[in-house]
């Protein structure tokens, strides 16, 4: 009796050999089952990486691009050994419709590596458009779209004095997406190509990276529907010691004024400060005049007192991003010069080095949230409001949260850390801070590796960031290293932190007790996060 050729395709097509096996072909069905004892053998290797080792290598464009090309290995071997077990079937049936089937199983064998390469491609489209470029490459990978600014840039201090053009963006600093065609960029494609003046190579992460910590400044850009340019509203650095595993969250209010700056960007808002800056237009004795006004020559009329700069940032901390984002000559080697200029003076102001940034906008938030299954936060009052989406054309949703443990999906969270109707700024940075640590908490390396195909799609939309791709395998690991259930976290927030305030009532930040605290903490751990060591996240 002979064999049915649709049976030995349909085994091999399960595991390739067994088709052979089942036509009484043992050297053939040898031959093809092989392979997948090696496959075998590799995956019980990347297995063995645990979590974070197999996470290390997923951010590697290098052994993504392995994996396609043995993925593609892999299909051939399946369909031709689907294919010889069912030429080599004796069959005394009549075969005129069974190529039909055969097609459908040589399909459903396709179809999953095909779904692989689909997403193996995108995750190594994503890394290069997001991460800026390892030692390897001379470009970098730049803004996929400069944001819509609520204020004019101010033109970049590196600029030669002699000249009072306004220095456009560096084309540099964009990238070739389709859809963008930015005519500049293209018009310098050869240029960029070829560029005359080599950037300079991204020193090895021991070299940029401290030996014992690691620091990020991370950015939540309010834009979307319906808000005019982005603004960074959230500022939180990060900040982690590599030896104890132990990290903190600082967390910066957006409205600080007169920021000090670091010597590099002393001088380079003085223009924006004669303009800005804030005098005191009290008139207590009612002379028509302010109080601070002296009379220096005697006629009885006071003056105006000379300008002297306070080499500080004058406005609020959260336009620092807008006005210095076209810096491209100041800061040519980063995707957003002013995300550059806002962790300098960040640094500055903590006293401490931070390493790298990232930003992501409400829409990307929302995204990320959803995609590693919401998230769970300790809420401690209700929140009963109507939120915008920040999508275009979504309509608002109402969220109702109840006080206690509660499970949130993005847009709950959106809601939760943006609220401030009955509760005020610092309170909201608090519900940031809070929120944050829940989620580098929950999400083990194991979600964001299930995840990970719906994170690829958030991260090349909303995300800006300067940490070299070269680097990730790295950053992963020392992410494994984190112990995120033992995380400070910390308000940089008035009164505590403010040496008074501006006379439109704005806090200026008290630099001495503010490095004081960073340097507690870095020291002391959780223990000094506040006076009783307990968590604010805390019940």
């Amino acid at each position: 009796m002979g064999t049915h050729p649709l049976i030995a395709a349909l085994l091999s097509a399960l595991i390739p050999g067994a088709g052979q096996l089942y036509t009484l072909r043992p050297l053939r069905a040898v031959g093809f089952f092989l392979p997948t004892i090696v496959l075998a053998f590799g995956g019980y290797e990347f297995a063995t990486q645990g979590t974070v080792g197999m996470a290390s290598l997923l951010v590697q464009p290098t052994f993504l691009s392995s994996m396609l090309i043995v993925n593609v290995l892999i299909l051939g071997w399946r369909v031709v050994a689907v294919i010889d077990a069912y030429v080599v079937a004796e069959s005394r049936l009549d075969r005129s419709w069974m190529p039909v089937t055969l097609t459908v199983i040589l399909l459903a064998v396709a179809v999953p590596h095909l779904v692989g390469w689909s997403y193996g491609a995108e995750a190594i489209s994503t890394l290069d458009a997001v991460f800026v470029a390892g030692p390897s490459r001379d470009a970098i990978a730049p803004l996929e779209r400069p944001p819509t600014p609520l204020v004019d840039t101010l033109p970049d201090p590196a600029m030669s004095p002699e000249s009072n053009e306004h220095d456009p963006r560096s084309v540099k600093n964009y990238i070739f997406h389709p859809g963008i065609g930015d005519p500049d960029a293209i018009a310098s494609l050869g240029d960029i190509i070829a560029p005359s003046k080599p950037f300079a190579p991204f020193p090895s992460l021991s070299e940029r990276v401290d030996q014992d910590r690691l620091t990020i400044l991370i950015v939540g850009a309010d834009e979307g529907p319906g808000r005019d340019g982005l603004r960074t509203d959230t500022m939180i650095v990060a900040t982690f010691d590599l030896a104890s595993g132990r990290a903190a969250l600082f967390g910066l209010p957006r409205n600080f004024k007169l920021i000090p700056l670091p010597r590099h960007l002393r001088h380079s808002f003085t223009k924006l400060e004669e303009r800005v800056i804030e005098k005191d237009l009290t008139d207590a004795n009612e002379d028509g005049f302010p109080d601070t006004w002296i009379d220096t020559d005697g006629d009885g009329i006071p003056e105006e007192p000379p300008f002297e700069s306070c080499e500080c940032f004058p406005t609020m901390l959260n336009k620092v991003q807008q006005y210095t984002r076209d810096w491209t000559r100041t800061y040519p080697n980063t995707p957003d010069p002013g995300l550059a200029a806002l962790k300098d003076i960040l640094a500055h102001l903590l006293d401490i080095r931070i390493d790298y940034y990232v930003m992501a906008n409400m829409g990307g938030f929302v995204k990320a949230i959803d995609a590693i299954g919401g998230v769970d936060v300790l809420v401690k009052k209700s929140y009963h409001v109507t939120v915008s989406s920040p999508e275009e054309g979504v309509p608002k949703a109402t969220v109702n949260i109840e006080p206690g443990m509660n499970h949130l999906d993005g847009l709950e969270a959106l809601a939760y850390v943006r609220w401030r109707r009955g509760s005020s700024d610092y309170n909201r940075m608090n519900r940031q801070r809070c929120l944050l640590r829940a989620v580098t908490t929950q999400a083990s390396a194991a979600k964001l590796i299930t995840a990970f195909p719906r994170l690829i799609d958030v991260f090349e939309e909303s995300v800006t960031t300067d940490i070299p791709l070269s680097f990730l395998p790295d950053l992963v690991k020392i992410a494994g290293t984190v112990d995120f259930d033992n995380v400070a976290t910390v308000g940089l927030v008035p009164p505590t932190y403010s040496a008074g305030r501006t006379p439109a009532k704005y806090p200026i930040p008290n630099v001495e007790r503010i490095r004081w605290k960073v340097r507690d903490v870095l020291e002391s751990g959780v223990a000094a996060q506040s006076r009783t060591g307990e968590s604010e996240c805390a019940p």
